[in-house]
């Protein structure tokens, strides 16, 4: 089968500028605002493509052959990366080591003198290769369950099926005694438009969810230690108390955090209280000031209505009890909160915070996965015990 040059050049141009667009959103969206390894291993996983694709363009203009196949090795280890993204996002240990390891030995199969001429085989093996990688990506989707994983990825987790589909039709397809099925430039456009669409939707997916993030870090871009955030919750006091507005103050804390701990292992607490703190920052609006003083425990401060807070709570508190945890506790987690509101306690930053931590203490007493809120039941229980020897 003979492809006309304009499409091929079309394909390479379109994912190159797939590729840049999402190199620059991600490390723009991503890394910048949020430093971490997923956003670090998804940038460098973009950028990886954006190098193998530009080779690819300018072998392919040039009429560089061996350029050309440098950027198609290149290429191959894209899918590794950005799989090793998802699975440190997801709390799963990463495997970063697979990326470089596909990229150089795919660029050196690819390229190497004594091997040009077994080129058509090799390159089936390392597309191949490549397209494992994104069924290993649609392994561990499923298995970390809905709440871990963003809704938007379930478009790459339907593109990655297909491009393992057409992994195994590219290195099928040197076996075939089909017509035509062994031609190199039909398996070399097929896999381009796989790699294509691939991409595009991991795109998608990663800019979902750096943009999240990106949203998060801005909230909380000035709380960096729990004196930086009394010093905030104080404006924002001050602010509802000029506006003529409530405020509130919630405290949470992560139920039987020591026995699973000691049950489970730290691995699992620390996926946990991210999952937790997460699940806080979605459920308040953005206005809120929202800290983790310690693991386990957050902190809110809203300006809502009792009745807004009071379906917060009851939504967060149900979100937190279907948090996945790999199937690896017994039990769903639950957490206990605190609810402390200015109508009662008034509008001081430190006793609106101390009432709330005080009522998480007494939802935790009467069995946890409950709301307290400050009043003269709670209170008499918290002066009750202040007051034993």
């Amino acid at each position: 089968m003979i492809v006309p040059p304009a499409v091929d050049t079309a394909i390479v141009l379109t994912l190159a500028a797939v590729t840049t667009l999402a190199t620059i959103a991600t490390v723009g969206l991503g890394f910048l605002s949020r430093p971490g390894r997923p956003t670090l291993l998804w940038s460098i996983g973009f950028a990886v493509a954006m190098t193998g694709t530009f080779a690819v363009a300018a072998g392919h203009l040039n009429g560089d052959e061996i350029l050309r196949r440098a950027g198609l090795g290149i290429l191959m280890g894209a899918p590794a990366l950005l799989w090793s993204g998802f699975r440190a996002h997801w709390g799963l240990r990463p495997c970063a080591w697979f990326g470089p390891i596909v990229t150089a030995a795919s660029v050196i199969l690819l390229t190497l003198p004594p091997l040009q001429p077994y080129f058509p085989e090799l390159y089936r093996c390392v597309f191949f290769l490549a397209a494992l990688f994104a069924g290993l990506f649609v392994v561990d989707w499923a298995r970390v369950g809905s709440r871990t994983r963003d809704p938007l990825t379930a478009p790459l987790a339907a593109a990655s099926i297909a491009f393992v589909a057409v992994g195994i039709g590219v290195a099928a397809s040197w076996i075939s005694d089909a017509p035509g099925m062994r031609d190199l430039e039909l398996a070399r456009v097929t896999s381009s438009i796989g790699m294509l669409v691939y991409v595009s939707c991991a795109t998608a997916a990663v800019v979902a969810i750096s943009t999240r993030h990106a949203r998060a870090a801005r909230r909380d871009a000035a709380v960096g230690d729990w004196d930086a955030f009394r010093e905030l919750a104080g404006v924002h006091s001050r602010e509802a108390i000029r506006r003529g507005e409530p405020l509130s103050a919630i405290y949470l804390q992560l139920d039987d955090l020591d026995d699973i701990r000691r049950a489970e292992g730290p691995g699992l607490v620390l996926r946990l209280t991210r999952l937790f703190v997460d699940e806080v920052r979605e459920v308040f609006p953005t206005s809120a000031l929202i800290d983790s003083p310690s693991p386990g425990s957050a902190v809110a401060l809203v300006s809502l209505g009792d009745s807004a807070v009071r379906s917060r709570l009851r939504t967060l508190l149900e979100r937190i009890s279907t948090l996945d945890t790999g199937g690896r506790l017994p039990i769903h987690p639950s957490a206990s909160a605190g609810w402390a509101p200015s109508s009662i306690v008034g509008y001081e930053v430190d006793a609106l915070l101390y009432m709330a931590r005080e009522a998480a203490v007494v939802a935790s007493q009467d069995g946890g996965d409950r709301w307290e809120r400050v009043g003269v039941t709670v209170t008499d229980r918290i002066l009750s015990r202040s007051a034993q020897p």
